[in-house]
């Protein structure tokens, strides 16, 4: 059983005590001194209001309530394009995460170093380059937008961590599996073995059209967190009236026997 912990909240107050308290609050995933990565969505450089990338008030919540467990957050992820400090510089200003790291004090990533992991159990990937930011976390938080992708319908909870492949690879990977049945894969099989310990969803400003880059945004007021990506995904297309096996990451994590038996909405 998979638990999906759902509440309505804005920028302003976005609720992630609340959120989090079915789960046994933050306290449950970060201890004292763990370095904790807030694994953004920063897909490019935009600005907040076009519901891209992760807004930054939300961030600030949820680095908050990591320090209040004791913890130490930084931010990184990994946009488009070369992998370099000029690009993220750029991302991180435009997003508005550049500003909240100054006011909070919180790290951004800026190492651009990368590593070759083995996949043991990928179905499409034997191997593939991850950077460095991630794998030095003690925690890792992923922070996903409520959004809609052209290619793969919806980006969300499953689809997070493939910006821990460095940009340029991911160029290679979109060439590599042109298919959205591989491409889904592709991704499932990254996050066998990057796996965050919490995932709580940016759903305030959701996305609607040619998404992740160009959609219009859409006013949710949701926020969402689960240990489990595969259920948070299922429970948003249930709030949006998708039909879940019609999402290329949900119906291969199917076929590869990741869904939960029950969720269950605390």
């Amino acid at each position: 059983m998979a638990k999906v912990s759902i509440i309505k909240a804005t920028y302003s107050d976005p609720g992630i005590e609340t959120l989090l308290a079915p789960l046994g609050g933050m306290e449950q995933f970060v201890k004292k001194n763990e370095k904790v990565l807030l694994k953004v969505n920063l897909l490019s450089a935009k600005e907040p209001e076009k519901a891209v990338t992760t807004h930054p008030e939300f961030v600030r919540a949820v680095a908050k309530a990591v320090r209040e467990a004791g913890g130490e957050p930084y931010i990184g992820d990994s946009p488009a394009g070369p992998f370099s400090k000029r690009n993220l510089n750029k991302a991180y200003e435009r997003s508005g995460l550049k500003n909240l790291a100054r006011e909070e004090e919180i790290p951004l990533n800026f190492d651009t170093g990368v590593k070759k992991l083995d996949i043991p159990s990928g179905k499409r990937l034997q191997r593939s380059t991850i950077c460095n930011y991630v794998l030095n976390a003690d925690k890792v938080i992923a922070l996903p937008k409520l959004n809609t992708h052209s290619f793969q319908y919806m980006t969300l909870a499953c689809k997070i961590m493939y910006g821990v492949v460095p940009g340029l690879t991911k160029a290679k990977y979109h060439a590599q599996f042109p298919r959205r049945v591989s491409f889904a894969d592709m991704m499932l099989d990254i996050l066998t073995i990057v796996k965050p310990q919490l995932y709580i969803m940016d759903g305030i400003m959701g996305m609607q059209g040619q998404g992740p880059g160009s959609g219009d945004p859409v006013k949710m007021d949701l926020v969402l967190a689960s240990t489990d990506c595969v259920a948070m995904d299922i429970s948003v297309c249930k709030i949006l009236g998708i039909e879940p096996v019609g999402i290329p990451a949900l119906k291969r994590a199917k076929v590869r026997g990741l869904w939960p038996e029950r969720i269950e909405y605390p």
